[in-house]
C-alpha cells in the first residue's frame, strides 16, 4: 500500500466527520423548528456515504457503507411502522450509518436510546407523573388484559 493511501484515506476520514456533523446539525434545526427531516438531507448524505466508502474502500468499502445503511434503517423501521417515529428519522439513521458504518450506527443507537430515556425519566419527575407512569406499567405487567381492558378484536 502506497503511503499517500493513508492520507488520502484520512481525507476521506475527515470529509466523511464534517459532513456528518453538518447533516446532525442541519437534522436537529429543521426537526426542532419543522418537526421534519427533509430528504434533500439524508438521500444525498446516503450517496456521499457509499461514493466515499467506495473512493476510501472500493469494493470492501461500499459494502461497509450498504451494510451501515441499512442497519441504520432497520434500526428504526419497526419503530416507525408502528408510528413512534417519523420516515426522516428511519433515513436520518440510515445516512449515518452509511456515512460511518454498522458499529458507529449502533453506537449512535445505544447512546440515543439511553439519552432519550434519561430525557423522558427527567421530564415524568418534572410534571410530576412519575409514580403515576410506575403504578400503570406495574398495574400492566401483573395483568395486561385488565390493565389495558377487556376489548373484543374488531372484526
Amino acid at each position: 500500500m502506497p503511503p499517500d493511501h493513508f492520507l488520502h484515506v484520512s481525507n476521506i476520514n475527515l470529509a466523511i466527520n464534517i459532513i456528518l456533523i453538518l447533516l446532525a446539525f442541519t437534522s436537529f434545526i429543521t426537526d426542532i423548528t419543522k418537526n421534519r427531516i427533509y430528504n434533500v438531507q439524508t438521500y444525498p448524505s446516503m450517496a456521499i456515504g457509499l461514493i466515499l466508502g467506495y473512493t476510501a474502500g472500493g469494493a470492501h468499502g461500499i459494502l461497509m457503507s450498504l451494510a451501515g445503511l441499512f442497519t441504520g434503517l432497520a434500526l428504526l423501521f419497526i419503530i416507525f411502522l408502528a408510528g413512534g417515529i417519523g420516515a426522516g428519522d428511519v433515513k436520518l439513521l440510515g445516512a449515518i450509518g452509511a456515512l460511518k458504518g454498522t458499529v458507529f450506527v449502533l453506537w449512535a443507537m445505544f447512546y440515543t436510546g439511553l439519552i432519550g430515556g434519561i430525557m423522558a425519566f427527567a421530564l415524568l419527575i418534572w410534571k410530576g407523573k412519575l409514580l403515576s407512569t410506575f403504578k400503570n406499567l406495574f398495574a400492566f405487567l401483573r395483568h395486561p388484559v385488565k390493565a389495558h381492558g377487556n376489548q373484543k378484536p374488531e372484526e
